[in-house]
């Protein structure tokens, strides 16, 4: 296969071991292996792993794009943090979809655009990332957008499909969720209307100071169950089932509003932003274009005013410049006699005007450069 991809693999929650490193480089002698992450490029050729598996027994989180306009996530988790019916009211096509096997669930988004430009090097890996962390604490954006990745493939879903729960904070994304919006392409008008509907996303110090009463009252059990997480390496597991419990405990679950918009009333809600839009910047791009017009008007006014005082020397002016042959001194030479002409027709006196201008032109006849430029601006033989 001769065209350019990207794969670009991490391990977030624990390093590759010794015998995995030894697997993946099994799968590519060229790729870059670390103990956190697997990164490759291929111009002729293709990665001999399966992605998929590999999320499923290696790494955390995946990114991956194509010449040809192909553009993948992926998000790995244990099941028992991301689990699977959380998820799968935003889950329904196979641009958004998961997949659960050997306690681990993983998060699937595909965008696929063969007239998109190429863009060598799209929000890379480390950007995206930090969704992770978000989704497992229970922010359900990342799982709103994958619905709308799915809402912008033809025929996947029905114009009458209802939307799923429309969660807190679409339109304040933190800058990985930017990033993972640009990465799938996710139409920013959509977006747009789908954050209409969404709840803010909650502010100020009262909420660390309920998050700090919340981690009073635990259960002793249960804070010696998280501090065991963290002892064993699962600091991330447990922050994710903290923050998950106490959106589920102290707040009655996470900031959601109740879905109500079809599919076609998104589109719908779209297009007509995106018209108002256009047409706005219809109207400023009209008010520039006046404005230039009226200072280009004024300038050149300025400009009249200056030679209707000085007569003949600027004919003068007009045959030194063509008489050194340059042509950025043709074009300053037509320009003044298209000011020339111009004070003619506004104080009346063309034939003033005209006699010398064909005067010039014979004298010069056998410069072609000269003669192009002169009829450009119109003035006649």
């Amino acid at each position: 296969m001769s065209a350019y991809q990207h794969y670009e693999f991490l391990a977030l929650d624990q390093p590759l071991d010794e015998s995995q490193r030894a697997q993946l480089r099994d799968l590519s002698t060229r790729a870059s292996i670390t103990a956190t992450s697997f990164t490759n490029e291929y111009h002729w050729g293709d990665f001999r792993g399966d992605p998929a598996r590999l999320m499923r027994t290696h790494f955390d989180a995946f990114a991956y794009f194509a010449e040809w306009g192909t553009r993948w996530i992926m998000i790995s988790a244990p099941s028992a943090v991301l689990r699977p019916a959380d998820i799968k009211p935003y889950l329904l096509t196979e641009a958004a979809y998961s997949t659960t096997a050997k306690g681990r669930t993983v998060l699937s988004l595909l965008s696929q655009d063969e007239e998109a430009d190429f863009v060598e090097h799209p929000a890379g890996l480390a950007g995206i990332a930090p969704v992770r962390a978000e989704l497992l604490g229970g922010d359900r954006r990342l799982l709103y957008l994958a619905w709308l990745l799915s809402v912008q493939v033809d025929d996947e879903l029905d114009d009458g499909e209802v939307e799923p729960p429309v969660p807190a904070g679409l339109g304040d994304l933190s800058a990985p969720l930017c990033a993972v919006a640009e990465f799938l392409r996710i139409d920013s008008d959509l977006l747009s209307v789908a954050a209409q509907a969404s709840p803010p996303l909650p502010t100020g110090n009262g909420q660390g100071e309920e998050m700090s009463w919340w981690i009073e009252n635990l259960p002793v059990k249960e804070k010696n169950r998280l501090l065991g997480l963290v002892v064993e390496g699962e600091a991330v597991r447990a922050r994710a089932r903290m923050l998950q419990a106490f959106q589920a405990e102290a707040r009655g679950g996470p900031a959601v509003a109740e879905g109500i918009r079809t599919v076609r009333e998104l589109w719908s809600a779209a297009g007509e932003l995106r018209a108002r839009r256009a047409r706005e910047e219809a109207a400023l791009e009209a008010e520039r274009e006046q404005r230039r017009r009226e200072e280009a008007a004024a300038a050149r006014e300025e400009r009249l005013e200056g030679l209707a005082g000085r007569g003949e020397a600027v004919w003068q002016e007009v045959e030194d410049r063509i008489n050194t042959k340059l042509p950025e001194e043709y074009d300053l030479a037509v320009s003044l006699l298209a000011d020339l002409y111009a004070l003619a027709e506004r104080e009346g006196e063309q034939d003033a005007f005209t006699r010398p201008l064909r005067e010039m032109r014979e004298r010069h006849r056998r410069k072609s450069g000269l003669q192009r430029r002169m009829d450009e601006v119109g003035l006649e033989r």
